[in-house]
């Protein structure tokens, strides 16, 4: 988002658009959009915690058992298997509502995408939901039965929050090129003006030639990241073992093609820079005076 917020910022200073209501008013939602975040992550990080001591009490029951196995030890152990499944179902929820919120305010992604990507973060909060009130009133045989139902729900989401994350990060460099572009569109006009009023801009063409071949280039890394994530499938397969290996790849190579794309915004900032600073230059000469 620092790019973005860059190329507004200098958009602004070569073509004097002022700051509008309306852009203050995105600022405070960015602002609260990343507290309602923020204390979502918290949440999810204070529920790992609780999830990591149920798993060792868990573990610790388990082992007295089967060193001592007597009735106390046994009750023991299914309250301590029964907690620990609870912490685990909570802690998923916490994760996908982190998740969720995050998704939920990433403008760079089309509301269509947004919503059904939240819709789909629903069903599984709820979901779990359903499957939290079905262990905490579920026998201690049936613990096991439940416990398995929920692993086999963590294998797919794995592979489904990877998908997702990989659609985010795909938007939000999409984004950025288009308004990369839009601009290299104004910087030309700009520069048709200014070769019309007798300024020299032979500087200003290579530079914004050199600017959109990078921005060429970032979104040739862009398509091809976006198409890795896209064969992230995040549905359960044939098998789910090789489909969380293959999400892994994928999701890997998708991320390397994001960080490629983004050196390449980057290298393109930097000309952007040095078009913005001979603009104002050029704008800023003193008008060439005649004597008689």
């Amino acid at each position: 988002m620092k790019n973005i917020t860059t190329f507004a910022i200098l958009t602004a200073l070569v073509f004097s658009i002022g700051a509008s209501a309306s852009a203050q008013t995105l600022k405070q939602k960015d602002e609260t959009a990343k507290a309602r975040y923020q204390t979502a992550k918290s949440q999810y990080t204070r529920e790992v915690g609780f999830y990591k001591t149920a798993r060792q009490n868990f573990i610790n029951a388990r082992q007295n058992f089967q060193r001592l196995k007597n009735a106390d030890n046994k009750k023991s152990l299914e309250d301590a298997a029964r907690n620990y499944l609870e912490k685990a179902v909570s802690t998923l929820t916490k994760r996908l509502e982190s998740v969720k919120n995050w998704v939920a305010n990433r403008r760079a992604l089309p509301e269509a995408e947004r919503q059904a990507i939240v819709a789909e973060i629903d069903q599984d909060i709820n979901w779990l939901n359903e499957r939290l009130t079905a262990i905490q009133t579920a026998s201690p045989d049936k613990i096991k039965e439940e416990a398995k139902v929920v692993r086999e729900y963590w294998k797919v989401h794995r592979v489904r929050v990877k998908r997702i994350i990989g659609e985010i990060w795909s938007a939000r460099i999409g984004y950025i090129i288009t308004k990369a572009e839009g601009f290299s569109v104004k910087v030309s006009a700009k520069i048709d003006e200014l070769k019309a009023a007798g300024k020299d801009t032979a500087q200003l063409e290579a530079w914004l030639a050199d600017f959109d071949q990078k921005l060429s280039l970032a979104k040739e890394k862009y398509e091809s990241a976006k198409t890795k994530f896209q064969e992230i499938h995040g549905e359960p397969g044939s098998s789910q073992a090789t489909e969380l290996t293959q999400a892994h790849t994928l999701f890997n190579q998708g991320h390397q093609f994001i960080k490629e794309a983004n050196q390449y915004i980057r290298d393109a900032h930097a000309q952007l820079v040095n078009i913005v600073k001979e603009m104002k230059r050029i704008v800023g000469e003193a008008p060439t005076s005649t004597t008689n």
